[in-house]
């Protein structure tokens, strides 16, 4: 499953098919073996894990409608692979589509996680983007629409519910209590997005923060560069946090990936937590903190690759530090 969700529905609901298409079974299965070793200045940990990375198992489907009117559907599980904990929510919605776009109502990725497009090249394992750059928000309760591409150009935007009333959220009660909008173009080798997110605290605190990302793709044959800024402005909830990514990959071989990724931020201080999803770290002013990441990942089919990896992440000003090893199978159906 493509990773700009919305994108592939916007493309692929505005095709032709039958007037009961049938339900499609999907999912991902992915396992690594990891080492973590932490150390905060005082005590050193290191761990072994056998570890289930967001593998995951979906049903989703279309029913014409007529007109150029589509029904659509998507329920998606986190499956935990390792322990057998039980299933998790992922993205699941049901809407409609046809020339004006896609509008879906349910639980989904923000328009602005979604503008990060395929810069990410350790997504869900150690060197995610998320340990520094926030805004990987999947929320409840969203109403959310998907434009026509317009010359390689989409718009998406999303509002979110809080849903806690007067006496518990304060103003938190509207269709609107969040809003996440992102604009997204792709021509050719080039990717890039725009994307902005506002959030309401309602009674946990008087400000209402909001986050700005941009991202830039080029990707020419057997190579593929990105960089990513964001701007968090937390308001009167805390110190304003900035941070910045670049990343690439180089094919090798028939079935070969080199990737690399370095990661570095400010780490956000709030007098209360972002609502919902972003990420606050803890630790003081001026705690910077840098991620480096180098990987390698090898296609034994389409549907299946192994692949390993090493993430060095460091705070500054409190002196933690965390390595982390990993080697993994991921298949695909």
């Amino acid at each position: 499953m493509k990773k700009i969700l919305s994108l592939a529905i916007a493309a692929a609901l505005v095709a032709p098919v039958a007037a009961m298409a049938e339900a499609t079974v999907y999912g991902k299965a992915h396992m690594v073996i990891q080492n973590t070793s932490e150390d905060d200045g005082t005590d050193d940990v290191d761990v072994w894990s056998v570890d289930s990375i967001d593998s995951r198992v979906g049903v989703k489907g279309s029913e014409d409608l007529g007109g150029g009117l589509k029904a659509v559907y998507q329920f998606e599980f986190k499956v935990n692979l390792d322990d057998g904990s039980g299933l998790g929510d992922r993205n699941q919605f049901v809407g409609l589509a046809g020339g004006f776009g896609t509008v879906l109502l349910g639980r989904h990725d923000t328009p602005l996680k979604m503008s990060q497009g395929k810069f990410d090249q350790f997504g869900d394992v150690a060197g995610d983007i998320k340990s520094v750059i926030p805004g990987e928000d999947r929320l409840d309760n969203v109403i959310a629409y998907v434009s026509p591409s317009m010359g390689g150009l989409s718009i998406i935007g999303a509002l979110v519910s809080g849903e806690l009333g007067d006496g518990a959220g304060g103003e938190l009660d509207g269709p609107a209590d969040h809003i996440s909008i992102a604009g997204l173009y792709k021509n050719g080798p080039i990717f890039a997005s725009l994307a902005y997110n506002s959030y309401d605290l309602g009674i946990v605190a008087d400000a209402d923060p909001s986050l700005l990302r941009g991202t830039l793709i080029y990707k020419a044959g057997m190579w593929q560069a990105g960089v990513m800024f964001s701007s968090l402005d937390l308001d009167d909830a805390g110190e304003d946090a900035d941070a910045y990514g670049v990343s690439g990959n180089v094919k090798v071989g028939g079935s070969g990936k080199i990737k690399a990724q370095f990661l570095s931020g400010d780490a956000p201080v709030a007098s209360a937590p972002i609502s919902p999803g972003v990420k606050v770290t803890d630790g003081t002013e001026g705690n910077d903190v840098t991620q480096w990441s180098l990987g390698y990942e090898h296609g034994l089919s389409k549907r299946t690759k192994v692949h390993v990896g090493y993430t060095l992440y460091e705070e500054d000003e409190s002196d933690y530090e965390e390595t982390a090893f990993f080697g993994g199978l991921i298949h695909k159906f």
